[in-house]
């Protein structure tokens, strides 16, 4: 019964390839979980370089102040007791992003009928 011998290495071919998937996928998630805890495993539980309360400031001050006044606001109440030049020190990707999504909201809402 060659057609069942074939048939059962088929099953069994296809049992070890999908154990073969979920290893692999249990040792991508594992290494994920080790890179995301890696500042908490190396420097304690502290907030180092995400800050959402700062990310909500700079965004709030791009809107308001403009790119040129960004670039050059130094940051009072983060990195206490010195401060933060903010041009320097950050990517405004996220900021300039939520500001034109903001922005962009605010116009179509001017001609909403809601």
């Amino acid at each position: 019964s060659l057609e069942r011998r074939k048939r059962w290495l088929s099953i069994l071919f296809s049992i070890v390839m999908w154990a073969l998937r979920l290893v692999a996928l249990g040792a991508v998630c594992h290494k994920a979980w080790n890179i995301r805890l890696h500042a908490v495993n190396n420097y304690g539980r502290v907030i180092h370089e995400f800050d959402p309360w700062f990310n909500y400031r700079a965004t709030e001050y791009l809107e308001q102040h403009g790119l040129e006044k960004f670039l050059k606001w130094y940051d009072t109440m983060s990195w206490s007791p010195l401060g933060r030049p903010v041009g320097t020190t950050i990517f405004p990707g996220m900021q300039m992003t939520a500001v034109c999504i903001y922005r962009s909201a605010q116009f179509l809402a001017q001609y909403s009928p809601v």
